[in-house]
């Protein structure tokens, strides 16, 4: 086939139009809540945003991202599309570390920097925010790390496995694209 182009047009639409698919996935009633915890839900709001950083690179993920949790501030929920915010930043700078690597190390990258990053914010925002006492928060950590490593992994895990499924001729081959290629723009 052919070289590949890599427009900052195409990388702005094809972020743009996966930011829209996360805030339609905010919007829709796909919340399933965390057993032993149910105030936290499982959405699938971050698989866009994974493919986005898959297809796009780190930057076009993060205007990705932005769109999609518009639609939680949006709602009137400003802390929680704060946590948004930060649980899917935190994922996408783990994965970008190691992601010419192989995806199974970036994956472990982005979920050890996942709940780490939500830890510590958890630890500072929830008293912050909703008033929570520590002796309340701490006891909560634990089972806050185990549902960002759920949420994390299935967010990489389906995004990785629609990015693999994409024709060659729809992709903008972030994963694939020698380093040495410079974005060009688009002729019009």
């Amino acid at each position: 086939m052919g070289e590949h182009r890599y427009s900052v047009s195409r990388m702005i639409a094809v972020s743009s139009a996966l930011g829209g698919l996360a805030a339609v996935f905010e919007a829709l009633p796909f919340d399933v809540p965390f057993p032993p915890y149910p105030r936290i839900t499982f959405d699938p709001s971050g698989i866009p945003i994974v493919l986005s950083l898959l297809m796009t690179g780190f930057i076009p993920s993060v205007y990705t991202t932005l769109i999609g949790a518009s639609m939680i501030f949006y709602r009137g929920n400003i802390f929680g599309g704060i946590f948004k915010i930060i649980a899917e930043l935190s994922t996408l700078v783990g994965l970008q570390a190691l992601i010419k690597k192989k995806i199974y190390l970036s994956s472990i990258s982005s979920l050890a920097t996942r709940i780490t990053i939500m830890t510590v914010a958890n630890y500072f925002l929830l008293p912050l925010f909703y008033g929570l006492p520590l002796k309340i928060v701490v006891p909560l950590l634990p089972l806050i790390a185990i549902f960002n490593l759920i949420q994390g992994a299935l967010n990489i895990g389906i995004a990785y496995v629609i990015y693999v499924r994409i024709p060659p001729t729809l992709k903008i081959a972030y994963l694939h694209r020698p380093q040495s290629k410079k974005l060009v723009r688009a002729k019009v």
